[in-house]
């Protein structure tokens, strides 16, 4: 498996997953269609799904165009299934999704959002976490609440330290400029 970062708007990232056997694909979070498809064709990709961590029109923006163009199905968590644009397939928490191309995990980490989810790919340790977590940050609470975030990022931070994660936001310069102003005395942050 590979992963295809691709930019999006303004800050952010939206990934293509890659299985290099068959050149089949999904792609989480697409938050316009133009740079996926674009993509998608440069790199002769058979796109055959669409993830989505939440509904917010940044990470959804390109689900019909996409689902149109390619005729992908769309997943998404179930409790935000009114929400999502196109959505066919229903995911829940903790579910084992897999097929013959992919296989991933999906864990409910509300606090953003309250139908917010993850995608852990297992087999090669990718974790996709949306705006539940950026670099050095975490996601605006929008409708859920600080405790189901902080439960949420303890779902992420008892994943193995070699987990690969991608974010669905470049916030790094920002959030590094946040953290010093209250940690100023951190080497590590520094460094």
């Amino acid at each position: 498996m590979k992963v295809i970062t691709i930019r999006c708007l303004s800050d952010n990232f939206s990934y293509i997953v890659l299985n290099e056997k068959n050149n089949n694909a999904c792609v989480v979070d697409p938050g316009e269609a133009e740079p996926i498809i674009s993509t998608v064709i440069r790199e002769k990709i058979n796109l055959k799904y669409i993830l989505n961590t939440h509904h917010h029109n940044d990470h959804v923006g390109g689900n019909l165009e996409l689902k149109k163009q390619f005729n992908c199905n769309i997943l998404g968590y179930i409790n935000d299934k009114d929400n999502i644009p196109g959505i066919d397939i229903f995911i829940k928490d903790r579910e084992l999704y897999q097929n013959d191309d992919f296989e991933f995990k999906t864990y409910h980490t509300p606090g953003h959002t309250v139908g917010h989810v993850i995608f852990h790919f297992h087999k090669c340790n990718f974790l996709f976490t949306g705006d539940t977590l950026f670099s050095l940050g975490c996601g605006r609470i929008f409708e859920g609440s600080y405790d189901q975030m902080f439960n949420s990022l303890n779902i992420i931070k008892n994943f193995s330290k070699d987990t690969m994660i991608y974010f669905g936001h470049e916030y790094t310069k920002n959030n590094y400029e946040f953290c010093l102003i209250n940690d100023p005395k951190n080497n590590q942050l520094k460094s």
